[in-house]
């Protein structure tokens, strides 16, 4: 049996508690603020997406779908917080003596609604934000619909796992911190944990490509993805790099795993929203930019190792505008 908490010597009102009992829920307590703050960016965020797809600049139209998305998906994680906050509220304050402390608590009403609704919540906007992260993969690859084979064969085996996590999560003393003969939600973690960390090195490296085409061809410039951060923010890498935290410190039973499943309820939101945000700006690669860029005289021209690049420009309307070399001449993407 492990020792009461060496913290409790010469502190009469230290919790009389193990000790590994104590740092879970310290590690809990962090990753639940942590977990606040970064809803206020997710706010910022919904807030911004909503009015750029609801009220646009013309001559672009309202994107109707994409804004019920960023509201279904807003609402799931906000579902989480208060939720997530009310169970703290139980278990640190109201239920504060219950034998064993606040998570023992948590852990015995695990399968009850007021835990079993935000798990599910948590993996619905899980689900919701690989599926955005899989329609991107195949913009930015564009016709090359075998890059989505692996991807999507993780993606339904993520959902398959999420179900039965749910379903797990639903019965007594068989939540996701307790010992079970059979987990579902280190194969549902791991299996979304590597969907994530796929989707970013497809994204990342066809981006990269691009990238390193436009230069080959055209010169020196300001590229579309010249900025290491806008290439991570379209390629999600704070999502990935989110889960690769979580389900390391989870799958080697590490107690720190508490502090960063808060934190990825708000990272798998943060990150779709930031690619949006990219969209309504008219700076994220979309389905007709590649066709844009083949179709300007500029790249026309620049093809022919003996042409000079002229200035002449693609004009669409709702376009983002990216300088070329020193002529100033200009490619338009069309979002």
């Amino acid at each position: 049996m492990s020792s009461p908490n060496s913290s409790a010597v010469g502190n009469p009102f230290a919790p009389q508690e193990p000790p590994e009992l104590i740092s879970f829920e310290k590690s809990d307590f962090i990753g639940m603020h942590l977990a606040d703050m970064l809803y206020g960016i997710t706010v910022l965020l919904f807030v911004r997406c909503l009015i750029g797809l609801l009220f646009p600049k013309a001559p672009r139209v309202r994107n109707i779908p994409l804004a019920l998305y960023v509201f279904v998906l807003f609402a799931l994680g906000t579902v989480f917080m208060a939720m997530n906050l009310n169970v703290a509220v139980l278990s640190f304050i109201d239920n504060r003596n219950f034998p064993g402390g606040p998570e023992v608590w948590a852990q015995a009403e695990a399968y009850k609604a007021i835990i079993v609704v935000p798990n599910t919540v948590f993996i619905l906007a899980n689900w919701m934000a690989d599926a955005l992260l899989l329609y991107r993969c195949k913009v930015v690859w564009d016709s090359h619909y075998w890059v989505l084979g692996l991807p999507g064969l993780l993606y339904l085996g993520s959902i398959s796992m999420g179900i039965m996590t749910i379903f797990q999560s639903s019965k007594p003393n068989a939540g996701i911190w307790n010992s079970v003969t059979i987990d579902f939600a280190l194969p549902y973690f791991s299996l979304s944990t590597s969907l994530n960390v796929l989707l970013t090195l497809l994204i990342s490296s066809r981006l990269f490509v691009h990238q390193m085409w436009l230069r080959k061809n055209v010169g020196s410039m300001h590229l579309p993805y010249s900025s290491i951060i806008a290439l991570l923010v379209e390629s999600s890498a704070i999502y990935a790099v989110t889960s690769l935290l979580f389900i390391g410190c989870y799958g080697a039973g590490s107690l720190v795993s508490a502090v960063f499943l808060p934190i990825l309820s708000q990272t798998q939101i943060i990150a779709p929203l930031l690619i949006i945000s990219r969209v309504i700006n008219q700076k994220a690669w979309t389905s007709s930019t590649r066709q844009a860029i083949l179709s300007n005289p500029v790249f026309q021209d620049a093809s022919q190792a003996t042409t000079q690049i002229n200035s002449h420009a693609l004009r669409s309307p709702g376009s983002t505008v990216f300088n070329v070399g020193k002529e100033s001449n200009s490619i338009r993407s069309v979002v």
